[in-house]
């Protein structure tokens, strides 16, 4: 019995050692202008550090969907994370960190990515109800800008970035020395009753 305990505690520690970081949720932000125009609409979903940083929000650590059907390629990083930074070309000041409770989601200085046709883009907020979408070119500057409003929802049931979800390789680790620790008591047992 004494091997079994000592088995099963080294299989937790493992376990607990490969599960990592992990992103606390997954966002989908929903924004359509109200003032007729461009951008017009944009789906976007983001992932979200698992902790909340220093200015009480989540750092936002990836970015897809689209924008008026321009796919978005990327997250631009903020070097001062999670505090506002400009970004390269000084257009946008930007800080990449979201708000899972209360209203606003995105800060004044707000989400700042690319997307495929090249043009970098700034959703942020002015308020609880109204946010604002600009788009650049790089070398060229402000391309489109429009005032409309965010639906938020979640995809995912943690919301608080409260606990540690294990990854999949910590699931199948944990499974895998379950199993072995039933076959383990399946043997001694079978070897008892001889």
């Amino acid at each position: 019995m004494q091997r079994f305990l000592k088995f099963a505690a080294g299989l937790s520690s493992v376990t607990i050692m490969i599960s990592g970081p992990t992103q606390a949720a997954i966002w989908i932000l929903d924004y359509s202008a109200n003032n007729n125009a461009k951008p017009a609409e944009a789906s976007v979903t983001i992932s979200t550090s698992d902790a909340q940083n220093a200015v009480g929000g989540f750092n936002i650590i990836n970015v897809s969907g689209q924008v008026d059907g321009d796919a978005i390629v990327g997250l631009i990083a903020n070097p001062g994370q999670p505090f506002a930074s400009y970004s390269a070309d000084g257009l946008f000041i930007f800080d990449n960190v979201f708000w899972t409770s209360g209203a606003p989601s995105l800060s004044h200085p707000g989400l700042f990515f690319t997307a495929a046709s090249g043009k970098e883009y700034n959703l942020f907020s002015d308020n609880a109800s109204v946010y604002e979408l600009y788009s650049a070119r790089p070398g060229v500057g402000y391309v489109d800008h429009s005032i409309g409003t965010l639906t938020v929802q979640s995809s995912q049931l943690q919301l608080n970035g409260g606990g540690a979800v294990p990854e999949p390789a910590a699931w199948m680790l944990m499974i895998l020395g379950f199993g072995s620790i039933g076959a383990a008591l399946r043997r001694r047992r079978a070897v008892a009753l001889v």
